[in-house]
């Protein structure tokens, strides 16, 4: 077991110097690169300027939530060679740091803030997953930044919108835990 150890070990090392490689020469500071900070930044500002102040506190748990299992499942689908960036904002996380951490995040939870009744939800929920899914995803395989393989559009829709449902659930079910505790 200690070889094996070894030996991913060193593979692991490689990757990582692969990975710095391409960063280095071939990503910081493109225009895709430049996209993706702007994209990021715009995100947080949005999340700012639209979610209400008292709503803050459930909002930022629907991000922590989205993040976790949008995160996971992007670590699953890249470790199984599913899909894979070519452009990353910073070289070493090997998934798309920033639509995993503020731009899908924020997105879906501006949508959670602003429509607090399923049906609305829902509706906008599928808009802005379909958005996501249909165009910006073709939108960034044409500029590079992402390679689809064994994942295709459909899958990345039915994510988004479980995803979210998922959050929902729990954090409604947390404040309405909350709301009727603290009476």
């Amino acid at each position: 077991m200690e070889e094996l150890g070894k030996k991913i070990d060193k593979l692991s090392n490689q990757l990582t110097d692969l990975r710095m490689e391409i960063w280095t020469e071939h990503t910081l500071f493109t225009w895709q690169w430049w996209m993706l900070l702007i994209a990021s930044i715009i995100m947080v500002v949005l999340f700012f300027v639209m979610i209400k102040k008292e709503r803050r506190l459930p909002s930022v748990a629907f991000i922590g939530l989205i993040y976790i299992l949008n995160k996971n499942l992007d670590s699953v689908a890249t470790a199984m060679d599913w899909y894979d960036y070519r452009i990353q904002l910073e070289p070493i996380i090997p998934t798309m740091l920033p639509a995993n951490l503020f731009i899908i995040p924020i997105a879906l939870t501006v949508i959670y803030d602003r429509y607090r009744k399923w049906k609305s939800f829902l509706i906008a929920l599928v808009a802005a997953s379909a958005f996501i899914a249909y165009i910006a995803l073709p939108l960034m395989k044409l500029v590079k930044i992402y390679l689809e393989k064994a994942w295709n559009s459909h899958w990345s829709f039915l994510s988004l919108v479980v995803i979210s449902v998922i959050s929902k659930v729990i954090i409604d079910r947390v404040k309405l835990r909350y709301d009727g505790s603290s009476s």
